[in-house]
Parts: C-alpha cells; structure tokens; sequence
C-alpha cells in the first residue's frame, strides 16, 4: 500500500531529521558553525515544506470537518503493520485533530526560526522535526498501539532538548519531566491494553485481527462496539470506569492538573525557548485530545459519571493555577502557571457535556497551542538580551526594546482573554456553557478570568512601562547595551501572531467543525444513556 500524505508528513521529517543528525555526527568539528546554519537552513525549510502539505490538506476539506459523522475520517489510511500482534498502520482526521495537525506543522518552523542561534543547531535543529514527527503522530493515529508508540515516543526529543540545552538545574527538570510522563503513560498503556482485550474480537468490525490473541487495537472498532454495547462494553460499566481511569491518570498527567503538575513549571523554567514553545503549544495539548478522543468516543458512559470529578479538577487547577500566578517572580514560571490554570478550562469544557462546551475546549487547546508559544518565545527572548526572568529587575522594556515590549503586551492580552483574539473565542465558549450546565457555579471561574487579567498586567506594568523616562536596566546585563528584538525573532513574533488575530475575528474557519464533532460524540453519549436507562 502507498503512502498518503498523513504517512508522508510524519515519517519525511522523521527519517530526515534523524538522517541530519547522523551526517553532523561524522562531520570535522572544524566545520561545525557551518553545519549548524546548513542544519538550520535545511530543518526550517523541510517543516515549511510540511506546514505547507498540511495547510493545503485542510484548506482542501476545510467544509468537510463539518459533515464527518462520528468515527468518519478525511484522508484516512489503513494498512496491517504488525499483523500477528493486530496493530494497523491507520492514519485518519476529523474536526478534532486537523486543527491539532496544522497547529503542530506551524509551530515546529517558527520554533526553528526563532532559535536561529542556539548552541549545537547541526542537532538541536533537526531534533525538532523528530519532535514534530511524533507530535503529529500522536492526533493522526488511530490504532492505540501507535498512538501509544508515538505519545511515549514525544518525551525522548523533549528529554534531550531540556538536558542539553536547558538552563542550570536542567538535569533535575528532565528527569521529574521524565519520571512523571513516562509513568503516567504506563499507566495509560495499562488502559489501552485492557479495552482492547476485554472488547471482544470485533470481527464483524471488520479490523485487522491478531493471528495471536484474535483481537485489534482500531479505535474505529473500539468505538463502535462501545456504541453498540452501551453498559455491556468491556463487561459492565464498572469495568468501564476503571479502565477509564487508568486512561484518565495519562491525560491529566500531561494535561497537566492539579496536584499532578508539579513536573511542568520546572520543564518550562529549564527548557530552551524553542523546547518551552513545543512543550506548551502542543505537548500539553495530547492530554486533552486523548481525554476528548478516548473519554467521549469509547468511553462515554464511564465519562459521564466522572464529570463531577473532572469539574472539581478542572476549578481547582483553574482557580489554583491563576493564584500561584500572582506569586511570582520569573517570568517563565508565571506563564507555566497559567497553562495549568487555562488547561483547567478545557476540564471545564468537557464536564459541560454540552456541545459549545466541548467544542470550547477543543478550541481552547487550539488557540492555547498559538498564544503559548509566543509568550515563551518573547519569554526567550527577554532572558537572551537582558539575561534574567525576574519580573521588575528590567523596567522600561517599551524605551529601550520597544518591539519586544509590543510583542509582549499583545501575548499578555491574547493570554487573558482579549476579545477579537483567539482565547477570548475559547473562554466565552466554555463559560456559557458552564452557565447553562452548572448555573451560579460559573461565578469561580469567572472570577479566576478576572486574576488572569490581574497578574499580566502587574507584570506588564511592572516589566515594560515603570522605570521613568530612562528604565531601570537590570543589573545582569552589566556594561552591555539593551537591545531590540533581531529581525529573524520580529519575523517568528509577528508570523505567530497572526492566527491568533485570524481566529480571533474568524473563529469559525475552525469552530464550525469542532462543534459539529462535539454534537457527534454528544448524540453517542445520549443513545448509551438512552440505552442504559
């Protein structure tokens, strides 16, 4: 069987970048600062190359996301990889991952372009299209095998990117990021190892059986037998929360939630900017997709009695979140602080069981993937030219750096919600859904908007107006001048702002088939109640 274009953009940068690294290997160290520009200039234009696969792929059933019914995929393909075993090569997306995909292929350039200048690029470089090759991975697979494969196989980029180019305490934060995502996903694995042997075979699903233990890991026919079994699926619907569970705990994990989130703050303080970039804009992001795509596809009873549960996650890690921000001094760790507490929303979102709820959530993981990374990025930036994080050591950004100052002013207003901006589209979503759901208990969260906005202000306050008519220069920098942003960061800046205005002001370009497949998996959820009752 041939390759499609999903096989093609995974495995291209995969093999290439792995082919990149070899051949610096063997290169004479003489010549390595001109390996490292070869490196660069070569990884930028092949994830461009793929960014630009995946825009004309979505540009090209951009209408047709919205007409998928549940367990319907565009470009989908199919093909026995490890027959014996029942593990199939099958690729597919729907309304839920293309925006995911095309979010994944845009970030990995601009990460690239932005780090035009890190040490060891002949590697650091062709790292990143490894990375993004997983990545993509992870929301185009639909056997639980591959997906398995490639959700473990994101944390080996990211542990050599937070090792070897991280800051002082690197080895600690790769480990603990190490340590907690790789257990959490044993744990996981544990999940999907017990669904697809307690299913049943499935054969008149039509899947690529195991000549071993006559079952297969196709997510299609998990779903399906789901659907049709109702509370009967994997032996009643104790079995089916338990199983849930285990798959819960490798979700929130990464998501990351309270109180298993202690992992991410030091990952992101430790990582390189372009590592941090990845890291918020799509790492974080798989625990949603799988929460959405195994807690509201296969396992929708067993989501149904957790929400309570994932309601009180998601206020604690949302409200928490927005209070420890307030608290602090680094810049890197404020930002990491509000992940965990906009990542709460999307546990909102889906506790909703709405249609709007979910579909703000999903869109919450997308406009997050865009905002995040810019503010890492100016995040970055503001440590390479001033040599420090602590929010109030430099005053004055706006005299002596005036683009970085705009560029992070705007991040800031995306982050807290600015209306025509993308977050602003995500948040209103979830609240007036939560409204409808939940009724006065909506009055927390909104309040926790309200510290949002609080927190990015001081610092903003703080970091680029105080200082009077000269700034208050922080004494890191010493007997060096304060510099602006360089053109090749202007150029990353302003090329991941745009989507954030453009899905701002047109959210439906995306919302329209995020809400059409949130009303898909809400019609299964309600004929498995129906059923059930």
């Amino acid at each position: 069987m041939g390759l499609g274009t999903l096989s093609v953009i995974i495995i291209a940068p995969f093999v290439l970048g792995l082919v990149a690294i070899a051949l610096a290997s063997i290169t004479p160290a003489r010549y390595n600062a001109l390996v490292d520009r070869q490196m660069w200039i070569f990884s930028l234009g092949t994830s461009f190359i793929v960014f630009a696969f995946t825009t004309l792929m979505w540009i090209g059933n951009v209408g047709g996301f919205s007409n998928l019914n549940l367990n319907e995929y565009a470009y989908l393909e199919e093909s026995p990889w490890i027959p014996s075993i029942g593990v199939s090569w099958i690729l597919g997306v729907d309304g839920l991952s293309m925006p995911l995909v095309w979010m994944t292929a845009f970030l990995i350039p601009v990460s690239i372009l932005i780090s035009r200048d890190e040490k060891d690029g002949r590697y650091f470089h062709p790292l990143l299209l490894i990375m993004g090759s997983a990545l993509m991975g992870v929301f185009v697979a639909l056997d639980m095998v591959m997906f398995y494969i490639f959700y473990e196989f994101t944390l080996i980029p990211m542990f050599f990117l937070i090792l070897k180019w991280g800051g002082e305490n690197r080895r600690y934060a790769a480990q603990k990021f190490m340590i907690y995502t790789f257990f959490a996903s044993v744990i996981m694995l544990l999940g999907l190892l017990a669904t697809a042997f307690l299913m049943g075979p499935g054969t008149e699903q039509g899947c690529h059986l195991s000549s071993i233990t006559n079952r297969c890991f196709d997510m299609r026919v998990a779903s399906n037998i789901a659907g049709s079994q109702g509370d009967a699926f994997l032996g009643g619907i104790g079995m089916q929360r338990f199983v849930f569970l285990l798959l819960l705990i490798g979700f929130l994990v990464k998501l990351p939630a309270i109180p298993v989130h202690t992992w991410l703050p030091d990952a992101h303080v430790e990582a390189p900017t372009a590592g941090s970039m990845i890291l918020a804009g799509v790492m974080l992001k798989m625990g949603g997709y799988g929460l959405i795509r195994f807690g509201l596809t296969i396992f929708s009873g067993a989501i149904y009695d957790y929400r309570w549960l994932l309601l009180a996650i998601g206020m604690i890690s949302l409200v928490y979140g927005a209070m420890v921000c307030l608290g602090q001094t680094n810049l890197k760790r404020m930002v990491a602080y509000s992940s965990i507490s906009h990542m709460g929303l999307v546990l909102l979102g889906v506790a909703t069981l709405q249609p709007l709820g979910i579909a703000g959530a999903i869109f919450m993981l997308f406009a997050h993937g865009l905002i995040s990374p810019l503010l890492f990025a100016v995040c970055g930036s503001f440590k390479h030219h001033y040599h420090t994080m602590e929010i109030g050591e430099m005053r004055g950004l706006a005299r002596h750096s005036p683009s970085m100052g705009a560029f992070m002013m705007f991040g800031w207003m995306a982050s807290l919600g600015l209306p025509l901006l993308a977050g602003f589209v995500a948040e209103l979503a979830v609240m007036l859904a939560f409204w409808d759901a939940f009724g006065w208990w909506v009055v927390p969260p909104a309040l926790t908007l309200i510290i949002t906005a609080g927190y990015y202000l001081w610092s903003m306050q703080r970091t680029i107006f105080e200082g009077g008519l000269e700034g208050e220069l922080p004494e890191s920098l010493g007997s060096e001048e304060p510099r602006d942003l360089t053109l090749h960061e202007i150029i990353a800046m302003g090329i991941m702002a745009a989507p954030i205005v453009i899905f701002g002001i047109m959210p439906f370009l995306v919302f329209t088939g995020m809400e059409h497949h949130s009303t898909e998996l809400l019609l299964r959820l309600a004929s498995i109640l129906g059923g059930g009752a």
